[in-house]
């Protein structure tokens, strides 16, 4: 692997796709490590006939969601030691059990500031099997001296 340095990348490039499945196991996996377990994401029984997105399953965590986009921000930034220092993201579908959610980044600002503080701007999506997007963002990395 090659060491990613801020001369070395350029506006457009893009980083390496993360990717992940999703089951109802999975929801109940992240409301324990989060300690959410409000119904929309742990009761299929109750969503069924409670349809609060209007469909009658269960949906992601939001926060889970956008997990996964950072994955794909640390995968590429923390092997090269880059520091993440601001991340926004926007949701704009509820994540389904047995989608897999493909995230992607694509490098839209490089700031030339001063050794130790040059950093880029990732544009995040996060899109389902289907290439619908399911979430939106970005990511400020730092470039070390």
């Amino acid at each position: 692997m090659n060491k990613i340095t801020f001369d070395s990348i350029e506006v457009r490039q893009e980083i390496p796709l993360f990717k992940k499945s999703v089951d109802q196991e999975t929801f109940w996996g992240y409301a324990v490590g989060s300690f959410d377990y409000n119904p929309v994401h742990c009761d299929p029984e109750w969503v069924k006939t409670a349809q609060p997105f209007s469909i009658p399953v269960t949906v992601a965590h939001g926060m889970m969601t956008m997990s996964f986009m950072m994955s794909a921000v640390t995968n590429w930034a923390y092997p090269a030691m880059l520091k993440i220092t601001k991340a926004t993201t926007k949701f704009v579908r509820p994540v389904q059990p047995g989608w897999t959610v493909n995230c992607t980044g694509v490098i839209s600002e490089k700031h030339v500031i001063c050794p130790g503080k040059n950093y880029v701007v990732l544009d995040l999506k996060a899109e389902n099997q289907d290439g619908e997007l399911v979430a939106i963002g970005q990511a400020e990395v730092v470039f070390p001296d």
